[in-house]
């Protein structure tokens, strides 16, 4: 991840840090402990799961993008994995290597995506609840 995108992220996460804190009951707990007793995410989970969710609408028609603009996509079923496969293109800058259609192929390529889970935006978004994103996230 670029190095100014981290210090940006960590100023944004330290603004909930702080509200956190100041909540009845929470000064005493650690950061991590205070997630976990309001049902809350880092701001860098939840933007990962928010990519994932446009991704999915791009993919699947849900917006009006056409996704071959922004992704190469094999529709493959005999891949490793799914059939939603996404494709890097080459890069000659760090600009591009960190733009959302690039950004995104990787944690995208992890799910366990099967068609009963692309069948409507819920299913979809309880499987993203449900994976484990943690080797994605760069503020652990």
């Amino acid at each position: 991840m670029v190095p100014h995108l981290l210090k940006d992220i960590k100023r944004v996460e330290s603004v909930q840090r702080q509200f956190t804190k100041r909540l009845c009951g929470m000064c005493n707990l650690s950061y991590d402990s205070r997630l976990q007793a309001l049902s809350l995410h880092t701001l860098e989970y939840r933007w990962l799961q928010h990519d994932f969710i446009y991704v999915y609408k791009i993919l699947f028609g849900r917006v009006t993008v056409d996704h071959s603009t922004m992704f190469t996509v094999t529709h493959y079923v005999k891949t490793r994995g799914h059939q939603w496969k996404l494709y890097p293109t080459h890069c000659y800058t760090n600009v591009c290597k960190h733009f959302f259609c690039e950004r995104v192929i990787a944690p995208w390529d992890s799910l366990k995506i099967t068609p009963d889970t692309v069948q409507s935006i819920a299913t979809f978004k309880s499987l993203v609840n449900s994976s484990d994103l943690s080797g994605f996230l760069h503020l652990l």
